[in-house]
């Protein structure tokens, strides 16, 4: 059998990894398997590719990253455990291995001295998918080859036959099955980014339009001048680390413990803002063991089902049961800070079983301050109405100082951070919930996919918090300003023009506008030549969900959501053809997370159902896809 898989990132890699593990012993091995993977990036993929500023990292501790399967891992095939990416790191394989393929000196340090909760360069990361599949070729069985072509794959079609005819710029290649695991994808500028765009080439002006941060090229950024970033999310922190530490300045350790930040003199000023004006929650430092999630007691199979009306569930009671859970622990461990004399124990039992939770609350007698306040959780600063940028910066910094104390606590420690981090615990949840289908389309499409999402970034996939104590040294600093809520930019007098004007009457003008966002995965839009080469020759299609009788279109590509096999125009299984990963993102929720030991990951789970099925073996039942 002739496999092709487009993509050699960590989904790419896992799929290999368990058509190694099926067809050596699910299979009946009676015909050789051959494997080609496909990627201009080679192994690893472009988010974790080695030649990338070294200082970008990770969004996840490295004690939760893995390419490896565990016991815990709904599957057919057999466990193939290993160390996880803080395992492998210091070990004497790894520094062995990075020293021999020509890693930096600053990289093998950086392995060297990995903690379990310390978050990894991704240049690391990509070392470790790497040398996962060096180490796999190590276990390749006798009758099977692999081979990886650093190409871009830029048209797919099937035979008659049922074959698949991929093509790259120089070569046609033919296979019996073909998946895609897709990573970061460009797509092609909207109507208001083409705007600006063109705007910059007519005024000889710098527009940076939305891509991953690793491919941004920064260098032609002056220091000293004023530079406009749009974002405040986790490309927002990258930009700013890549501008700052990139260009060598230091953060010193002052006697309060606080940061404050040296600079080089080639950085330049950065006036940034976005719409929330607020920088994302930083991540609570992990308290988290092997394995160890949260699990709700409010957002269960029992209570969504008893909230539903007419089969579904409404989408505002789902937010009630994720913040009744949020509350609980929030006020447990409050109780442990705060109130020395009340029963935190108690508090739960209490909590769990009222009718009005609230009244128990109340009772508990918790000060105004400390109260759970999801309002102002999602939005800390709805009262400032005017208020001018340079008071803004005291505002800001404030509450960041405050939320990334909190954060530094732990996940299992500070109130408010480990409140927070349910709503990563609670993927496992959500991800049935969607799965199931208990939203109606209305409710998702418009308040799950509207708010829910924006809010969840908001509040859950934040930077680590050095991160946040980082950006508080360089907002004292003056090497960064934030704007108040509401950022506008637009093209005014030969400039780039920004301004917060619902909060104030400021404005800043830039030759540079750098947008810090990734592009979101969306098929209407994409840039990806065999994305655009599907829908072309009616091979894929968008996913459309049917909501106040009318035809929505999805961002995902449309798949058999049991299989991950494509459909067609006309909503036909594709059988030879294969898709998951962030492709499918709006059909599946968080697509983009790493792997994770212990805890029944669903990458790790769909990679063994995609293989079985590849190879028409049996596959494990109740797979959550992925």
């Amino acid at each position: 059998m002739e496999v092709g898989i487009i993509g050699a990132g960590p989904r790419g890699i896992l799929v290999t990894s368990q058509l190694f593990n099926q067809y050596k012993y699910n299979s009946d091995q009676s015909e050789p398997l051959s494997i080609t993977l496909f990627d201009p990036y080679g192994v690893g993929g472009r988010v974790w590719r080695s030649d990338q500023w070294e200082g970008l990292i990770m969004n996840t501790p490295a004690d939760q990253v893995t390419l490896f399967t565990d016991e815990s891992v709904n599957m057919t095939g057999q466990v193939f455990d290993g160390p996880c990416l803080f395992e492998w790191a210091p070990s004497h394989e790894a520094h062995e291995y990075l020293t021999t393929h020509g890693y930096s000196n600053q990289i093998i340090d950086a392995a060297d001295n990995l903690g379990s909760k310390d978050y990894a360069p991704r240049v690391l990361y990509g070392a470790y998918i790497q040398w996962f599949y060096d180490d796999l070729l190590k276990l390749e069985p006798e009758e099977v080859t692999t081979t990886v072509h650093p190409e871009q794959v830029t048209a797919l079609n099937t035979q008659p036959d049922g074959k698949v005819v991929l093509q790259t710029p120089d070569h046609s290649f033919t296979f019996d099955k073909v998946v895609m695991a897709l990573g970061q994808q460009d797509n092609y500028l909207n109507n208001s980014e083409q705007a600006l765009a063109q705007y910059a080439e007519d005024n000889h002006l710098r527009y940076l339009a939305p891509t991953h941060p690793g491919d941004a090229d920064l260098s032609g950024i002056p220091a000293g001048e004023d530079i406009i970033i749009r974002g405040l999310g986790l490309s927002f922190n990258d930009y700013i680390s890549e501008l700052t530490l990139g260009r060598g300045g230091q953060f010193m350790h002052n006697h309060d413990g606080s940061l404050s930040y040296q600079p080089s003199g080639r950085e330049p000023r950065i006036i940034a803002g976005s719409r929330r004006g607020i920088p994302y929650y930083p991540k609570a430092v992990s308290e988290k063991g092997y394995g160890e999630q949260a699990e709700p007691a409010f957002l269960t199979d029992a209570k969504m089902d008893a909230a539903s009306v007419n089969g579904k569930l409404p989408y505002a009671k789902f937010i009630d049961l994720l913040k009744l859970d949020m509350a609980l622990v929030y006020y447990s461990l409050m109780i442990d800070e705060r109130y020395p004399s009340k029963n935190a124990s108690q508090f739960k039992k209490d909590f769990i079983a009222a009718d009005d939770p609230e009244a128990v609350v109340n009772a508990f007698g918790f000060d105004e301050e400390d109260r759970f306040d999801w309002d102002y959780i999602l939005n800390p600063f709805k009262d400032v109405q005017a208020v001018s940028t340079q008071n803004y910066q005291s505002i800001i910094l404030n509450w960041l100082d405050n939320v990334t104390v909190d954060a530094n606590k732990g996940s299992k420690t500070g109130p408010l951070g480990s409140s927070l981090e349910l709503l990563r615990d609670f993927r496992t949840q959500i991800r049935q919930m969607i799965a199931k289908e208990r939203l109606s389309n209305v409710d998702y499409i418009n308040d799950f996919l509207g708010k829910f999402d924006g809010d969840n970034n908001f509040l859950s996939i934040g930077a680590p918090a050095l991160r946040s104590e980082q950006l508080s040294a360089l907002i004292r600093s003056g090497i960064v300003v934030i704007l108040a809520p509401g950022m506008e930019v637009k093209g005014e007098n030969g400039w780039f023009v920004t301004a917060a004007p619902k909060r104030n009457t400021d404005k800043f003008k830039s030759s540079t506008l750098l947008e810090a966002r990734v592009p979101k995965p969306d098929l209407d839009i994409s840039a990806n030549p065999v994305l655009e080469n599907l829908v072309e020759n009616g091979r894929a299609r968008t996913r459309i969900l049917q909501a106040d009788q009318k035809e929505v279109r999805m961002a995902s590509v449309d798949v058999d959501p049991t299989t991950d096999q494509l459909l067609n125009k006309a909503g036909n299984i594709e059988n030879a053809i294969y898709i998951w990963g962030l492709s499918l993102e709006g059909l599946r929720y968080i697509t983009s997370a790493s792997p994770r030991p212990g805890v029944n990951d669903p990458a790790l789970q769909t990679a063994d159902k995609i293989a079985a099925d590849v190879l028409n073996v049996p596959s494990a039942k109740n797979v959550q896809m992925n």
